[in-house]
């Protein structure tokens, strides 16, 4: 005898998939692995579940509405990367639900999760934190059909589309701005420590190659968790334990701001005594005294593309496990922070 209280979240739930998985095997429509197939099916099976008509229309049925996990809203930076991600949302007539992981990879992944559970089309995300337990858990998703388009994170699973700023180069032309001026003491303050971002640990590297190409061999790297109050304490430590230093490549502008603060209070002048450069191109950057040299990125177009490649996706119904991935070039934006070493 069937079961009235089993409905297709049951069987989810039981299953270890999605709704939209399901729906999948249901309707008997493409996309779901055989493995997964038949383990839907097995369920469905034991429960005696026999899904009529309207409850088919049901489980196939769309909620346009598609979940944005970022890592900080208070920086301007993802600010704006949400706000074309919106605009692309509501031109395409989707709803948007925004979640916020605080750059910690166990906030991240329940994010997605609770994305997961609720009714959403597909999830986009931007950045976070590095840890294989949360890339496998993203593989698994796209492989059970939840689209899934990520940015600034390098994961290998083809079927989950790619958007990342060129943050190796960034982190080169950035350091070389300031080799170029004449600067051979330069310390990098990088965005996290503990389970680093794809996006920090890239322009890290870019701050190495130049230096090592430029044969200053001494890296003086901190950590500032791309944070402005961190950056703050940090520019103080590292002034403190090399004053030798005469210019700073922060990873984000927000800490260069911080930074820029802490050397003012510590009676340094920025250009005078210290450069310093920052990357994102947030507005507040240019704001400063002295306006902050940055490496600017095209947050908005970010969020825009980034929203428009997943609905084009959900839209197409198609795998399109070989779509191209996009690669954003950063601007190299002068301003009175970073100046000539006499």
């Amino acid at each position: 005898m069937k079961n009235k209280n089993i409905d297709i979240y049951k069987i989810a739930e039981l299953a270890g998939v999605s709704k939209s998985t399901v729906s999948r095997v249901i309707n008997d429509k493409a996309g779901v692995k055989a493995s997964t197939r038949e383990k839907v099916a097995q369920v469905i099976k034991d429960l005696n579940y026999k899904p009529n008509s309207s409850a088919k229309g049901l489980a196939s049925k769309k909620t346009h509405t598609i979940g944005l996990v970022i890592s900080d809203i208070t920086d301007p930076f993802f600010a704006m990367f949400v706000k074309g991600a919106e605009k692309k949302a509501m031109e395409a007539n989707y709803n948007m639900m925004l979640a916020n992981s605080h750059w910690v990879v166990e906030e991240e992944l329940k994010c997605i999760q609770m994305f997961e559970e609720g009714r959403v089309d597909g999830i986009l995300m931007i950045s976070g934190g590095s840890e294989e337990k949360l890339d496998n858990y993203l593989d698994n998703l796209a492989s059970n059909n939840l689209d899934i388009v990520v940015v600034d994170r390098k994961i290998k699973n083809e079927n989950i589309p790619k958007l990342n700023s060129d943050n190796f180069d960034a982190g080169y032309r950035a350091t070389k701005h300031l080799i170029d001026l004449g600067h051979t003491k330069i310390a990098h303050i990088k965005g996290e420590d503990i389970a680093s971002s794809h996006a920090s640990r890239d322009r890290v590297a870019g701050y190495e190659k130049a230096l090592s190409e430029a044969g200053i061999k001494e890296k003086i790297i901190y950590p500032g968790f791309f944070a402005r109050k961190k950056a703050y304490q940090v520019t103080k430590k590292l002034i403190t334990e090399h004053s030798e230093i005469t210019a700073i490549f922060y990873s984000s502008d927000m800490m260069a701001i911080g930074g820029l603060k802490a050397l003012k209070n510590m009676g340094l002048r920025v250009p005078e005594d210290i450069s310093i450069i920052g990357i994102d191109g947030i507005e507040m950057a240019a704001l400063m005294d002295p306006p902050i040299t940055t490496l600017s990125q095209p947050a908005f177009e970010m969020g825009y593309q980034g929203m428009e490649k997943l609905i084009n996706k959900l839209e197409n119904e198609i795998n399109n496990s070989h779509s191209e991935d996009l690669i954003f070039q950063m601007e190299l934006i002068e301003r009175a922070s970073t100046k000539k070493l006499n």
